[in-house]
């Protein structure tokens, strides 16, 4: 949730930017849409690398510190509760 309303700020500032410097309201200027989509892209990837290290890494570390055993209990146990 702090992800989403971080990157929702940094665009509400980019907008308010394109706005005050651009004379979008008068039509003489189009937005720039590209830097809004940009904006967008690099948080959403910034903040998707912890949970993508934590699904890659946690059955690693379960099969080399528990054994095999306890990564079936942990792919199971992420099955049923739809995790």
């Amino acid at each position: 949730m702090g992800a989403v309303g971080d990157a929702a700020n940094i665009m509400i500032i980019e907008i308010v930017r394109q706005f005050d410097t651009l004379q979008i309201r008068e039509g003489i200027d189009k937005p720039d849409y590209e830097k809004c989509i940009q904006i967008s892209t690099n948080a959403s990837i910034e903040n998707m690398i912890a949970p993508g290290l934590l699904v890659i890494l946690s059955p690693l570390i379960f099969g080399f510190l528990l054994g095999p055993h306890a990564v079936c209990g942990l792919l199971a146990g992420a099955i049923v509760s739809g995790v």
